[in-house]
């Protein structure tokens, strides 16, 4: 397999394989070694997983190169190394993708047999339960063909790239595209790690958790009590953005930065709680003791308020402490609606921001100055319901 592998692979690039755990070598990667190196961490009949190393914005990075098994009896190892590794990989970028012959929902298949049977769910069961995202990708959908024609066909979804909460931390605008198939009945994919697009100008956004706070009434009062000259609607929209400037001053203070100020008020709580451990009867500590405590409580609940609220999940009580569900939700969220690419009037398909913002203008400005065709016809074929009777000019 080593020589067979160094015939066909380009100068300055090595590969691996799972040939060791497997006869056919089910499993090639190959790299450029002049720009990173890969490690394998842990390799199998169904998947090699590898460390990125070397390189600026990916190292320690993990990647899990997956083949599965075609029955699913024998897919249940690639299913219990994929809970191990989660747990394992928890803080970690990491990111699964490749041929899991299996798909995620009935929608995913086209042809063929329309049972779901119950070891259909092992596959979506495993990647729901641990908490793994699809990565937001465009291109074809239904990734494998089985070469029939007509009624014979075949269509699924069988390939795919998964990643976890970290990955997105850490390359919130990573991006997979499946391109039409070649000499394989597979679709190639191509997985790009992509930082953040810059951000514009915010936009206020009024978080409800600070309806709550004590001084929130006298902020919006002092505000309203400010002497505006003009016109009733001048005096409203004056005052308004005087009130969001306030707003802005107190989040600022209070609720940017969230979760950082949590972590600070806990470690604030746990010194107040060893100083007054090393001296019960201190009055002075005791009081700060229950003032730090204080201070931890609330900031936790504005945080959960928080992300909640950008998360836009409703149907989680609120109260029981599911930050890390919220904030997970919220992170999904924001890559599942990046707009990651367009395609301009020529079908080219463009990805850098300024140039899809570009396209984007284009496309609204010469669809509102578009000239309405002249109307020809009876004013009565539009109105034909009056309700008075004609008048002749």
């Amino acid at each position: 397999m080593t020589a067979t592998m160094s015939s066909f692979l380009p100068t300055h690039w090595e590969a691996i394989s799972n040939s060791q755990d497997h006869p056919n070598g089910r499993i090639i990667i190959g790299w450029n070694s002049h720009k990173f190196q890969l490690k394998c961490i842990s390799s199998s009949a169904q998947w090699i997983t590898c460390e990125v190393l070397n390189h600026a914005g990916l190292a320690g990075t993990m990647l899990t190169f997956v083949y599965g098994f075609n029955t699913f009896g024998e897919r249940t190892d690639l299913w219990r190394y994929i809970k191990e590794a989660s747990e394992k990989n928890s803080t970690t970028p990491w990111a699964i993708l490749g041929d899991f012959n299996a798909t995620l929902r009935p929608s995913d298949r086209s042809g063929g047999s329309n049972e779901w049977l119950h070891h259909h769910k092992d596959f979506p069961d495993c990647i729901s339960g641990n908490s793994l995202q699809q990565v937001p990708y465009n291109g074809i959908h239904l990734s494998w063909h089985n070469g029939q024609v007509g009624e014979g066909t075949i269509m699924k979804k069988l390939d795919w790239v998964f990643g976890n909460l970290a990955l997105w931390i850490s390359w919130p605008a990573v991006r997979a595209t499946f391109l039409p198939r070649q000499v394989s009945d597979h679709c190639a994919m191509v997985l790009r790690f992509e930082p953040a697009s810059p951000r514009g100008n915010l936009v206020f956004k009024f978080l409800n958790q600070w309806a709550e706070h004590d001084d929130f009434l006298d902020i919006v009062h002092q505000v309203w009590q400010r002497n505006i000259v003009g016109n009733p609607m001048f005096k409203l929209t004056s005052k308004l953005t005087i009130l969001k400037q306030c707003l802005r001053v107190k989040h600022k203070k209070c609720t940017s930065h969230i979760s950082y100020k949590v972590f600070k008020a806990g470690m604030d709580w746990n010194r107040s709680q060893q100083l007054l451990d090393g001296d019960p009867q201190n009055a002075s500590l005791r009081d700060r003791e229950r003032q730090s405590a204080k201070s931890y409580m609330q900031l936790c609940k504005d945080e959960e308020a928080f992300f909640k609220q950008r998360s836009r999940v409703q149907w989680l009580k609120l109260g029981d402490h599911n930050t890390k569900f919220f904030h997970r939700s919220l992170v999904h969220r924001n890559a599942r609606s990046t707009i990651s690419s367009l395609e301009d009037e020529d079908g080219r398909v463009h990805s850098d921001i300024q140039t899809m913002g570009d396209i984007a203008v284009g496309y609204f400005k010469n669809l509102l100055q578009m000239d309405p065709e002249p109307f020809e016809g009876s004013v009565d074929m539009v109105y034909q319901n009056s309700i008075s009777a004609p008048i002749h000019l």
